[in-house]
């Protein structure tokens, strides 16, 4: 990768990060109609590095609109904003966040960001030139207090100095702009700061910084351990130390260095305006700094970024260890001599590898929170453009599922919230009249269930209605049996299908006949499955369920005749022998079973697959009940081999040409005696036949 193409991949990570920040402090801010005092400085900080970052890869119109964002919250940071003008500042800042996602959309699809918003542009010098003109007379909001720090045109003699040294880690890339980072990050809570070099803008700055780390003077009354907390939030940093020193030593920059004046200062005790400055003694200032690791106080950097292409290797390398490993053990030979210290290296090995996939897939593993919290988002959005007022709840952040898998979530949970604002949940005045409040509700759950993660969506809107889907269906030609014999279940998953859609209106956001197919196909790529639950006048439930990971199958291994085949157990309800006569023909000839008082189709997999097989008759085989997201069926195969825990992998590209006859599969797996087994899609195998 050139150096050109792994900063730009640094920008793109740090500026989606920054961005979801924004996002968050935003939402946050918009529901109580302000922002605190930190959430400014937050915003501002976040738009100052925005620019810098963009400047310096020399995306002109991201920086412009930055550096425009930027100097209304420099101008809220100084004089604070008036009740009346919070609304628009939100909404511009908003718009601001929708056009730097959608400029970085098209970096990373190989484009250039080459949009230009003069429309928003104008809004905010607008909005600027407004706060200028109005805000001393404007009514300004009481403001969080500012720091009690005297400020004066010198440093205070009586504050602590303190001598900061930052280095960041190695081909860490834009050092002058993370230098920036931290100077802001500083300046709230140290009054008077300076840096070495002086000016982080310079050209050269970068390659000084990179060479001999940033050195920062700073004057700050502050407990050192938040100066500490603050620089161990950076990101890319490898060590910094914080060291106290006297103010008015002569490597102090003349800018933030103090004479000792001969007699005490005098503290208005009753002035408004000056608070008491807290001294901390020697004692406690040395104590506090020793706290820190090493001579010099260094601290440890716990986290560092990784590409994800990176670990699909290492967890591809582990996978194919896993299965030298088998090969090993199943071919060794010791003919009639005894083996023990053998058998004890390779559990010793089973051991240790087993902990090893643990640790590569605990890598992977990332909170669901990163796509849960995009959603305040989009229903915030959503709803005011259909105006009706939607509170988002959500339930078990904390759970963690594979990166990939998250990727795969972010598209049908969006269309799913899309239509539960749009079908689902009424206007105020419909929700008045049904006797619910007037805001509607959707709760977005996660949580684990064995080797999966149940997500669900739900509302308290108008439900599915019934009739309304079977006559729509009915005048696409969709049904494919009578419709009093179509469950609830059968009846609500028809408007997965492709060109489906009840809204007699087409709108931005539904009408169309898409989203629910792509929803279902979505989460199908991943191994999942989609199901709802509804009932009229009370809301909708979607289901989803999502394996933890894409990479390891807890499955049962059956075979076929020569073909050995792998089901994901959450798919698998029982397995049993069939009795004579237990398998009937229906009057379509179709083979049919009854199990516990419910008939349920039977496929063959022989048949299915063109696989040949000695099993003619159902008895002289076995039979599986498995459960998908439309119905419930069983399989017809030769011998079932046990529960297997395999790592999958996709199927050649060749095989892509085979799509026909594969369509129940989903993915192979190569077992310990070197075998390669077929990872059956439950969801697409019946459809198949």
């Amino acid at each position: 990768m050139s150096t050109e193409e792994s900063m730009l991949d640094v920008y793109i990570y740090e500026t989606q990060q920054l961005l979801q920040s924004l996002d968050d402090i935003l939402l946050d801010g918009e529901g109580v109609e302000r922002l605190t005092e930190d959430q400014i400085n937050e915003v501002f900080r976040v738009m100052h590095t925005i620019k810098g970052a963009s400047s310096m890869m020399e995306f002109d119109e991201i920086a412009e609109i930055a550096h425009a964002t930027e100097d209304i919250f420099a101008q809220i940071r100084e004089l604070g904003a008036a009740d009346s003008q919070w609304p628009p500042v939100f909404n511009l800042v908003f718009r601001v966040v929708s056009f730097f996602n959608n400029e970085l959309e098209k970096i990373q699809s190989a484009g250039k960001p080459d949009g230009v918003d003069v429309e928003l542009m104008n809004a905010l010098h607008e909005q600027l030139a407004q706060m200028k003109s109005g805000i001393q007379s404007a009514a300004v909001p009481d403001m969080p207090a500012e720091r009690t720090v005297e400020h004066s045109s010198s440093a205070d003699p009586f504050t602590p100095h303190y001598k900061i040294r930052v280095l960041f880690e190695e081909n860490c890339q834009m050092e002058a702009i993370r230098a920036l980072g931290v100077r802001e990050s500083l300046k709230e809570i140290c009054p008077y700061i300076a840096t070495v070099p002086k000016d982080l803008d310079a050209a050269d700055s970068a390659a000084v910084i990179k060479a001999d780390g940033l050195l920062l003077y700073v004057q700050t009354d502050d407990n050192p351990d938040e100066i500490r907390h603050r620089l161990e939030a950076t990101l890319f940093l490898k060590k910094f130390s914080v060291v106290p020193i006297d103010g008015s030593d002569e490597e102090v920059p003349e800018s933030i260095r103090v004479k000792i004046p001969t007699e005490p200062r005098a503290v208005a005790a009753e002035s408004p305006n000056v608070g008491k400055v807290v001294i901390p003694a020697a004692a406690e200032v040395k104590a506090t700094a020793s706290s820190s690791s090493g001579a010099e106080g260094f601290a440890k950097q716990n986290f560092i970024s990784v590409n994800v292409n990176k670990l699909d290797s290492l967890l591809n390398m582990v996978g194919e260890i896993v299965t030298a490993q088998s090969m090993v053990i199943n071919n060794a030979d010791f003919g009639s001599q005894q083996h023990d210290s053998f058998d004890s290296a390779t559990k010793q090995l089973h051991t240790l590898i087993n902990e090893l996939q643990d640790i590569v897939m605990s890598i992977r593993m990332l909170p669901i929170s990163t796509v849960f919290q995009k959603m305040r988002r989009l229903v915030r959005d959503v709803s005011k453009k259909v105006n009706k007022e939607v509170e988002l709840v959500l339930i078990g952040e904390e759970t963690e599922v594979d990166k990939n898998v998250i990727d795969s979530l972010a598209d049908p949970l969006m269309h799913i919230i899309r239509n539960s604002i749009d079908h689902g949940i009424g206007t105020p005045e419909e929700r008045i009249k049904a006797g619910k409040p007037e805001k509607g509700r959707i709760v977005l759950e996660a949580r684990t269930t064995g080797s999966d993660v149940i997500v669900t969506v739900s509302d308290d809107g108008r439900g599915l209605q019934r009739d309304m889907i079977l006559k729509k269906a009915r005048e696409k030609g969709l049904l494919s049996k009578p419709e009093s014999e179509l469950s609830d279940k059968e009846v609500y998953s028809l408007i997965f299908l492709p060109g489906f859609s009840t809204k007699d209106s087409v709108t931005e956001f539904s009408g169309r006949g898409v989203g629910m197919d792509v929803v279902r196909r979505n989460i199908n790529q991943i191994g999942g499955s989609v199901s709802i639950e509804s009932e009229p006048g009370r809301g909708t439930t979607h289901i989803i369920r999502i394996p933890l990971t894409l990479t390891i199958v807890d499955g049962m291994r059956f075979s076929t005749g020569n073909i050995n085949f792998i089901v994901p157990i959450v798919s698998v309800k029982t397995a049993m022998e069939p009795k004579p006569n237990d398998v009937f023909l229906d009057p379509d000839g179709n083979e049919m079973i009854m199990l516990q008082d419910q008939c349920y189709s039977v496929v063959r997999m022989s048949n299915l697959f063109h696989i040949d097989t000695p099993v003619e008759k159902p008895e002289d085989g076995m039979l599986m009940h498995l459960t998908s997201e439309e119905s419930d069926f069983c399989i017809l195969f030769d011998r079932l081999d046990g529960e297997y825990q395999v790592v999958a992998k996709t199927l050649p590209n060749y095989l892509s040409k085979c799509v026909t006859r594969l369509a129940g599969i989903s993915g192979c797996t190569v077992m310990g005696d070197g075998s390669i087994n077929l990872i059956v899609d439950v969801n697409n195998l019946k459809a198949s036949d």
